[in-house]
C-alpha cells in the first residue's frame, strides 16, 4: 500500500498510501501520560518512568497498524521547581511522509515532554 513518486531528478521513491495520524497518536500519548503521572512526585526514579512511558506509548501507537512507519519516542521528565529545558533532535526528514506529535504535561512537582516521531520506511 504505497504510491510511486518520481521527482525532478528522476529519482523514484514511495510514499505510504495511509498517512500517519498525529491527532490520534496525540490522544493516545495524552491518555497514557496523564494517567501514569497524575499522582507522581518528582524523584530520581522518574528516569525509569520516562523509559516505561516511552515503551508504552510506542506499543499503544503501533496498535494503530501503521506498518510502513518506524516510531521513535522521546520522553523527558524533570523537576518543575526553577527548571529550564532545551530539547533538540536531528534526522533526515521527508516532509511528504515523516511527521511527529508532542505532548507537554505538568503537575505540582514535575513536567514531562513527550515527542513521538514517525518515519516512513518506504
Amino acid at each position: 500500500p504505497f504510491h510511486w513518486i518520481t521527482d525532478s531528478n528522476n529519482y523514484i521513491y514511495t510514499i505510504p498510501e495511509r498517512r500517519f495520524s498525529t491527532d490520534r497518536a496525540h490522544e493516545i500519548i495524552k491518555h497514557i501520560v496523564d494517567e501514569r503521572l497524575e499522582t507522581v512526585e518528582y524523584s530520581c526514579s522518574c528516569s525509569g518512568i520516562s523509559k516505561e512511558l516511552s515503551d508504552c506509548i510506542k506499543t499503544a501507537v503501533k496498535k494503530l497498524l501503521y506498518d510502513r512507519y518506524k516510531l521513535v519516542c522521546y520522553v523527558a521528565i524533570g523537576q518543575l521547581k526553577d527548571s529550564v529545558v532545551n530539547c533538540s533532535s536531528r534526522a533526515i526528514w521527508s516532509p511528504t511522509s515523516d511527521t511527529f506529535t508532542e505532548y507537554i504535561y505538568k503537575n505540582r512537582s514535575l513536567f514531562a515532554v513527550c515527542i513521538l516521531f514517525s518515519f516512513s520506511t518506504s
